[in-house]
């Protein structure tokens, strides 16, 4: 790690540094100019497999492609996705790989005074804000959550209006408002009945380092081989495969509503990330990187957990476990053939 930090250091970029003239405190609105919404980044639009991977790492999406940052270095994980036994490792970013790549630094932000007032301080400082809410009260999630069912989501505050009590908030793919009785339920929810802050996480934005597409690629290329060392021993597919003969037991036995929990965080993890990899490896090719072959092998794996997902979400209602062995063979396939080209680039 430390050689990759000494790598951003040396290659410097273009520094927007963040001071208090970057917000915008009119009418009672405080909140950086350049957080305001610019519309969905291309992995949450057009032609994906999945047009989405989980909130937090959606919002991490939002955020950088808000402040015109490429997400694809800080998404170079995700080709060590790897089967957890109960779930698939969640692709997200690191912190570390957030500071090498733009300089962008997080950190835990310790709530002790109300909430909102957090919010204004750090608004006012030009940085964003990454907090644990309800889904129940968020106006996006109309037609699913909203009102309707209470759920944990991440969203990334990034502006406040005093005069309408109303906040300006980034939630995955969606960019707006949220205010009036929603926003007061939100602030002072809690978790649980004890009602214990959230998790909320400080996103310093004021070192911003703009990067050049070659910069962004040797970036990259540094964190790929970082993360390389990480790559699973075995074959997490069939690990998976040999798993899912278990727990279609239980699948069948279940309703709708369980399957879908166990799903996201098994196929649609799965999914996600080994698209996102694709994306990564097409990006390095771009940028003369040895690994053009894998990116069609990743993105096979994402289109197979696809199709498992359409083939054993009637599992809880049939009680009939289909056969999916040849799916998950080819999956399987893809991923070896994925390795044989990664490996020999950034593994050990």
């Amino acid at each position: 790690m430390t050689a990759v930090l000494g790598l951003a250091e040396r290659m410097g970029g273009s520094v927007l540094m963040a001071a208090r003239s970057d917000t915008v405190t009119l009418s009672g609105f405080v909140g950086a100019s350049r957080l305001a919404w610019t519309g969905a980044h291309p992995w949450h639009m057009g032609e994906r497999v999945w047009s989405t991977t989980n909130p937090r790492l959606d919002t991490w999406i939002a955020l950088l492609h808000t402040l015109n940052l490429d997400p694809t270095p800080v998404v170079v994980s995700a080709l060590c996705a790897d089967f957890e036994g109960d779930q698939w490792s969640m692709p997200g970013v690191h912190p570390a790989d957030l500071w090498t790549s733009y300089g962008i630094v997080v950190e835990d932000l310790c709530v002790w005074r109300p909430l909102l007032a957090h919010f204004v301080e750090q608004l006012d400082r030009g940085h964003a804000v990454l907090v644990e809410v309800d889904e129940f009260h968020l106006p996006d999630m109309v037609g699913s959550s909203y009102q309707r069912v209470h759920a944990k989501t991440v969203i990334a505050v990034t502006g406040y209006d005093r005069d309408a009590h109303s906040l300006r908030y980034m939630h995955g793919s969606f960019g707006g408002d949220v205010g009036g009785e929603d926003l007061d339920a939100m602030l002072t929810a809690g978790i649980g009945s004890a009602q214990l802050p959230p998790t909320t996480t400080l996103v310093r934005l004021d070192r911003v380092a703009v990067r050049s597409p070659a910069e962004r690629a040797v970036i990259a290329v540094a964190l790929a081989r970082l993360h390389g060392t990480r790559f699973p021993t075995q074959n997490p597919i069939r690990t998976f495969g040999d798993a899912l003969r278990s727990q279609g037991v239980w699948l069948s036995g279940g309703d709708a509503e369980h399957y879908q929990r166990w799903a996201f965080a098994t196929l649609h993890q799965c999914g996600a990330a080994f698209e996102l990899g694709s994306d990564v490896c097409a990006f390095l090719a771009d940028h003369t990187e040895p690994v053009g072959e894998a990116v069609a092998h990743l993105r096979a794996i994402a289109r197979g957990a696809r199709t498992l997902h359409k083939r054993l979400v009637r599992v809880p209602q049939s009680g009939l476990i289909p056969d999916i062995s040849q799916t998950v063979d080819e999956m399987a396939r893809s991923w070896d053939a994925a390795m044989l080209v990664l490996r020999p680039a950034y593994g050990i």
